[in-house]
């Protein structure tokens, strides 16, 4: 499958915010906010956005608390991370005001709470450096305990399941081969429109094509070894 970045509806939403986050005001950068249903494709965009754009990627967990947190930005930011939370506070700040870049924080539904909103604050008003919070479907509702940090955020951007035209779209764009409107019904119906759920299938409608040399891949093909694959799993747990 070719390896690209389709502007669908999500992607385009994203690339309109990140615009507006970074067009500061009176010189001051703010935040984002990106979030939606788990499967939508938000880690993959923002991955590759911090692979492709030298943002600095964090993946937040469960375990982690404010030092622990900090420790991941200073390695990002390519420090050696030494000290205690203060010391690292700092370190983070220094780094970020000699290289300018922007944060993005993902699965932050972990760590919504007072200690995260006020490091992340931090980072942004001494800084002055973007910083872009994604997580789930509650994430909004879940900052917006937060004023002062919520009242920061330059955009909100949500993530949605594919619709069928995206699926068609997102076929055309990402498979070398045909895939019939059969096929992409198919698609939309058993991926539930979730990001990873449909690019499984492209990936199995490719694999059909080439093993039998289909010039067009219908969902008759797609049904029987969607099903073949959905036993063997069963049987394996």
């Amino acid at each position: 499958m070719l390896d690209t970045m389709v502007k669908t509806k999500n992607v385009g939403a994203a690339l309109a915010g990140l615009e507006v986050l970074h067009q500061p005001a009176r010189g001051r950068f703010g935040s984002m906010a990106a979030y939606g249903p788990p499967g939508t494709g938000k880690t993959f965009f923002f991955e590759k956005l911090g692979m492709e754009e030298d943002y600095v990627y964090i993946r937040c967990k469960y375990i982690d608390t404010p030092r622990n947190l900090l420790t991941h930005v200073v390695r990002e930011l390519g420090e050696e991370p030494v000290g205690v939370t203060g010391k690292l506070f700092n370190t983070a700040v220094e780094q970020l005001m000699q290289k300018p870049r922007t944060l993005i924080f993902d699965e932050s539904d972990y760590i919504i709470n007072k200690r995260f909103v006020e490091v992340v604050r931090d980072l942004n008003d001494i800084a002055n450096t973007p910083i872009i919070i994604v997580g789930m479907d509650n994430l909004e509702r879940s900052l917006k305990r937060f004023p002062h940090l919520y009242d920061r955020m330059r955009a909100v951007v949500k993530f949605n399941t594919f619709d069928v035209g995206e699926i068609k779209k997102l076929g055309k764009e990402l498979c070398t081969s045909s895939l019939d409107e059969s096929a992409i019904q198919f698609i939309h119906k058993s991926g539930s429109g979730k990001f990873r759920l449909t690019i499984d299938l492209f990936d199995l409608a490719q694999r059909l094509a080439k093993q039998n040399g289909l010039k067009e891949v219908t969902r008759d093909h797609l049904e029987a070894a969607y099903h073949k694959s959905k036993q063997k799993e069963r049987m394996a747990s």
